[in-house]
């Protein structure tokens, strides 16, 4: 006999966890794991909630479905399949509010060409990995305070309300 509890719908049709609404969402972009793996720890370890894309086309088919809404990404310039600057561009095709997220594109290659083609696509800061993490820290706490002061919310648009997590980071980078 069936036990009359058990729910008859299969694993796969459990809604993702979503983040507690006071916490950043990231998401992370990058064809190599070692790097989503370091990334993702420091952004964890900063309080954010981190989602990972091992390419450009995995993270559109991520930002196209209405399951993840981030804050913030920071994608890798040079990955197989489809490229950073490729997936900027694209982003910024979307609907909003998604065509609005902040951007951080970085590559280990510093050259002034590459930053030049990641700011046109539409990135909103080029950085050189390896990332120097305070200053990640400052441009992430600094990008996600003029989003919630332009009245960007990731789901829909409106105004966010104000996030103690943030003047929290803000307070903390400021101190040293």
């Amino acid at each position: 006999m069936m036990n009359q509890r058990m729910t008859p719908h299969p694993h796969h049709s459990i809604p993702p966890v979503l983040p507690p609404a006071n916490c950043f969402t990231v998401l992370v972009i990058d064809d190599l794991p070692q790097n989503r793996m370091l990334l993702g720890k420091f952004l964890k370890t900063a309080g954010y909630a981190v989602f990972e894309a091992t390419n450009g086309i995995e993270a559109l088919e991520l930002l196209r479905g209405k399951q993840l809404r981030p804050d913030l990404i920071v994608t890798d310039i040079e990955m197989p399949l489809m490229d950073g600057i490729t997936l900027v561009e694209q982003v910024r095709y979307l609907e909003d509010p998604v065509a609005r997220i902040p951007i951080i594109a970085a590559s280990g290659n510093s050259d002034d060409e590459m930053r030049r083609q990641a700011l046109s696509a539409g990135s909103d800061l080029f950085m050189t990995k390896p990332f120097d993490l305070a200053q990640l820290r400052r441009e992430i706490a600094k990008l996600l305070k003029a989003r919630r002061q332009a009245g960007i919310n990731r789901m829909t648009g409106p105004p966010m309300e104000a996030s103690n997590r943030l003047n929290t980071e803000l307070k903390r980078i400021k101190q040293g």
